[in-house]
């Protein structure tokens, strides 16, 4: 799957992703091979790109909570960029609060984890992709963390304005990617970050956000995002700054970028244990509990170099699930201790789809069928079909 460019796309090409308005109604179906009117619609409702598969690629499963997901950030995205361009000329925002309210009600409360959607994005809707994710995902977190909803709320509306000052960035700095920037690139970016923060200022303002919003926001434009660099020791850092933090590094590792390739969830969640004192271990602990890291039905590595695929999700410890071996068809339950000495998953397998993902009704077999390895048998061997025919690298 990958991301292109309205000016890149051409007769022929398959749509990976459903279209939406801006109003949330399907305007394309998935698998839809797009047609000269159909990429001249496209480029009328303002889009800035779209998901194509490749040539022989199949269509990757979307749950119906994924589908939803989907609609909603397609329209929140027009909703968030209209309140930053009126936010970027002097304007009060209209739709800020609304939208933290409805983060809060669709992704505040759930009672399961969650798919995190991959988001490839351009340069043009970063901020506001990036921005909506780490909404969603800090709204899981700080329910999971149980905050008062006061609390919640501002933390929220702190997560959609906190890089409004990116907006500002002249485009030739921010089209080099992060690794290109010279130190002085990087102090400007940090400048308009700090004007992005004195923007919502009621010293400059009278947009009346919550005060926890201002303070976030305001730790979050002075916060040295190089772990390299050790964190000033006199600052208290409010939870909801641990909060953003924490969600919006893992947004940055697992979402691509025009001049980045994501990481999976388990190696983004591994760098953020790495480093705790930037990413204090309790957020990162409460982000590992709303959403799959290794669910049922991903195809994993193996520090020894063997390969599997995970049958049964730890609810508990996402490092703890049950996998089938490809090579022997051995289960392994990580939950029982002499496994996790001898065996280590080192990240998910990279497919066309970035992960293998099988049906429901099959991994329910494979999970409670005694007969474990004749499941396995004929799984490896619909692989192997699947590899022979070029549709799994």
């Amino acid at each position: 799957m990958q991301y292109k460019k309205i000016s890149q796309l051409k007769p022929g090409m398959r749509l990976a992703r459903p279209i939406y308005n801006k109003k949330g109604v399907m305007l394309f179906e998935r698998d839809t091979r797009l047609t000269r009117q159909g990429i001249a619609s496209i480029e009328n409702f303002g889009l800035w790109g779209v998901y194509i598969l490749e040539p022989a690629e199949p269509v990757p499963p979307l749950s119906q909570e994924d589908i939803e997901m989907e609609r909603f950030l397609t329209v929140s995205t027009f909703r968030l960029k209209d309140d930053l361009t009126l936010l970027t000329n002097s304007m009060a925002p209209q739709n800020i609060m609304p939208l933290a309210q409805t983060i809060l009600r669709n992704f505040g409360s759930l009672d399961h984890k969650a798919n995190f959607i991959r988001n490839l994005r351009s340069n043009g809707d970063y901020v506001y992709k990036h921005s909506l994710n780490t909404a969603i995902l800090s709204a899981m977190i700080v329910h999971k963390l149980h905050y008062p909803y006061a609390e919640q709320l501002a933390i929220v509306c702190a997560a959609l304005l906190h890089d409004a000052g990116l907006l500002m960035v002249p485009d030739e700095v921010l089209e080099k990617g992060e690794r290109l920037l010279s130190p002085d690139e990087r102090r400007l970016i940090r400048g308009y970050l700090e004007k992005g923060y004195q923007m919502l200022h009621p010293d400059y303002n009278d947009y009346k956000l919550p005060e926890l919003t201002l303070q976030v926001v305001g730790q979050m434009a002075r916060l040295e995002h190089n772990v390299n660099v050790p964190l000033p020791k006199n600052v208290r850092w409010k939870n909801g700054t641990h909060v953003l933090h924490v969600a919006s590094m893992f947004d940055e590792l697992t979402s691509m970028n025009l001049d980045r390739e994501p990481v999976s969830e388990i190696r983004a969640v591994r760098f953020l244990r790495e480093h705790p004192d930037y990413y204090p271990a309790p957020f990162v602990t409460a982000l590992t509990q709303c959403i799959h890291i290794l669910p049922g039905g991903c195809c994993v590595d193996f520090a020894n170099g063997q390969k599997g695929i995970v049958i049964e999700e730890n609810q508990k410890n996402y490092a703890q699930p049950v996998v089938i071996l490809f090579s022997d068809n051995q289960r392994i339950d990580f939950a029982d201790a002499r496994f996790q000495k001898t065996m280590h998953i080192t990240d998910v397998m990279k497919t066309m789809d970035l992960r293998l993902k099988v049906d429901r009704e099959t991994l329910k077999k494979y999970a409670s069928d005694p007969q474990t390895k004749e499941t396995a048998r004929r799984y490896a061997e619909q692989r192997r079909k699947l590899v022979a025919a070029g549709r799994v690298l």
